[in-house]
């Protein structure tokens, strides 16, 4: 579904990401992990169109996205969620939601139907007058994923989902992810909660220094001895 191909980004002079290169298939779910500062949401910035590569290609569903803006790859089926939640805290749960649906060009009554359905689909339709601004910070992070949700996505980025919830918050988010994934759901998930990720990720890619330096199977990447010197900060002995 998508196939990341050589992409590096530059950042006046500093390589930010490094000839990466990867794939997610349609249905699974990756995780991507790596130190502060590897690059990692720089590489969602690429995949949702926010950043133009210095090289490389992105391609969805077959498809090169290259002359496609953040909007025009919404509307073919990506959505995303931030790091940093910014709701639009004069707003009821419901319309934070709604600018989601409005665009995929519904009409606006088409759109409050879609938000609807989504508070439901995310157990949220009692919040649906509440203040944005009023939520705690794990009901904000619930909130940012209905939003991405009714815009329509096939692919869903999620980036630090999990990130300062506890962790029966997590549980209840883990949940949830593997119910979007059932309905078929496409995924690729940044997340520091090494624990957590393993647990749901069928495919792991660690980013270092801008570079991949490993990917597979959870169980495969945690034997990776590459993956064990960047996480202990040890180095590697010469082979």
């Amino acid at each position: 579904m998508l196939e990341v191909r050589g992409v590096t980004v530059d950042f006046h002079g500093l390589r930010a990401v490094d000839d990466a290169s990867f794939r997610v298939d349609e249905g699974r779910i990756a995780g991507l992990i790596g130190p502060n500062g590897a690059g990692k949401t720089t590489l969602f910035n690429t995949v949702s169109g926010m950043i133009k590569p210095s090289a490389g290609s992105v391609r969805f569903e077959g498809r090169d996205l290259a002359r496609l803006d953040p909007a025009d790859r919404s509307r073919l089926g990506i959505g995303r969620t931030f790091q940093i939640v910014k709701p639009f805290g004069g707003l009821s749960v419901r319309d934070n939601v709604l600018v989601g649906a409005l665009t995929r060009g519904q009409s606006v009554g088409e759109a409050r139907r879609t938000a609807e359905a989504t508070l439901e689909r995310l157990d949220m339709a009692r919040l649906a007058d509440v203040r944005a601004a009023s939520l705690p910070l794990a009901l904000r992070k619930r909130l940012e994923l209905a939003r991405a949700l009714a815009t329509g996505p096939r692919l869903l980025l999620l980036d630090e989902i999990m990130g300062g919830l506890n962790p029966t918050e997590v549980n209840e988010t883990l949940a949830l992810i593997r119910a979007l994934n059932a309905e078929g759901l496409t995924l690729l998930i940044i997340e520091h909660n090494m624990h957590a990720i393993m647990q749901i990720a069928e495919t792991v890619l660690v980013l270092n220094q801008g570079r991949i330096i490993a990917q597979g199977p959870p169980a495969a990447v945690t034997r990776d001895p590459q993956v064990i010197a960047v996480y202990l900060g040890v180095p590697l002995e010469p082979a």
